[in-house]
């Protein structure tokens, strides 16, 4: 080899050695990096799911779904010897300490995690949140009931108190939506302390005059059932209830229920699959005594209990879930129905007139 070949070998050899140095120096930097953000989250609450024990405690720690979001994350602790099933993450939230709460409920199949947009815009806008997990698995209840009134309401007290298990649902009371409730704000109150989570329990009685009842699909139906039977502070239904076929509609709807319709909104797509069964259970809701559905055109003020959107936001079936879970369409990284959910819940936040002599607390 000539020497100015051998120069030229030795040259590309140096270079090959320098960028291998440099990869070396930014793995070391990043390396450092990562170590010190871990130290750092172990000061400050590391960021990790919680297990079912946790130590010595009877309930896991609090944990933080992430560094950007003040979300608790959490499963619930073995009831009675038997782990809950199932027992996907629940996520609360929350910012002023006295406040009304909302209780979610997600879709079929759905997980709390599945809503921590809306979840942020409602504790955003004054409330406490508790996203509850629950038996929503296997097939839905439209699919299960179709135009079987008795079934939809056996399917939901089942679900919601563990009682009247048939072939349709057979959840046991431990495993039920108020057992996980009470649970969930037994968790809330030991492990965050400061919290006023126990506002909404007194002993094992649920305080429903604080809470607003709220859900996607199946868990908006057992929103509106869960109004039907206890005096809410007001219930929210996105994509919901599905629960009116060919106008037979679930048979616990041809009754007065404990809340008024005066507190029930709903929220849907014009393009969602089920609209006609949902549209039908907000008439026998009674919801359309305070005037038509209104389809929201930016610009003009919100004023009815039964919204619509025309936005084109996919096909009827991903429209079915777009007006509210986190595949909900933004702009500019907002959800663009994120002021159509802030007004549905401003409408609840504060209190029925009647609700000021039941309850002589001077907080929302």
């Amino acid at each position: 080899m000539s020497v100015l070949g051998e120069f030229a070998a030795w040259c590309a050899y140096a270079d090959a050695v320098k960028q291998a140095v440099a990869r070396v120096g930014a793995i070391v930097v990043a390396t450092t990096v990562m170590t010190a953000l871990i130290a750092a989250s172990v000061l400050m609450g590391s960021p990790h799911v919680a297990s079912a024990e946790s130590g010595s405690k009877r309930y896991p720690d609090v944990t933080r779904v992430s560094s950007a979001s003040a979300h608790l994350r959490f499963t619930l602790p073995t009831s009675s010897g038997t782990a809950y099933s199932p027992n996907n993450p629940n996520l609360a939230d929350r910012t002023i300490r006295k406040s009304p709460m909302v209780l979610f409920l997600a879709a079929t199949r759905a997980r709390p995690m599945d809503y921590r947009s809306f979840i942020s815009t409602a504790a955003g806008a004054g409330y406490h949140v508790l996203a509850l997990d629950y038996t929503n698995t296997g097939r839905s209840v439209q699919a299960t009931c179709r135009a079987k009134a008795a079934c939809y309401t056996a399917v939901q007290r089942n679900r919601l108190d563990g009682s009247h298990s048939s072939a349709f649902s057979s959840v046991r009371p431990a495993d039920s939506i108020l057992a996980r409730l009470r649970s969930a704000l037994r968790y809330l109150r030991a492990n965050d302390p400061n919290g006023g989570w126990g506002r909404y329990l007194n002993g094992s009685t649920i305080n429903w005059s604080r809470i607003v009842v709220a859900g996607h699909s199946q868990g908006g139906g057992e929103s509106a059932y869960i109004s039907h039977l206890h005096k809410v502070r007001g219930a929210l239904m996105f994509a919901s209830p599905v629960e009116t076929t060919n106008g037979v509609a679930a048979s616990w709807m041809h009754k007065p229920g404990k809340t008024s319709a005066s507190r029930l909104y709903a929220f849907d797509s014009d393009n969602d699959m089920f609209f006609s069964k949902i549209r039908g259970s907000w008439t026998m809701l009674g919801m359309d005594t305070f005037g038509a559905p209104q389809t929201i055109v930016a610009g003009e003020p919100l004023h009815s209990h039964e919204l619509l959107s025309a936005r084109d936001i996919g096909n009827k079936h991903e429209s079915h879930s777009r007006t509210i879970t986190d595949n909900t369409p933004r702009s500019h990284g907002v959800p663009v129905f994120r002021s159509v959910w802030k007004w549905m819940l401003a409408q609840l936040y504060t209190r029925p007139a009647s609700a000021h002599t039941a309850d002589s607390s001077k907080s929302p």
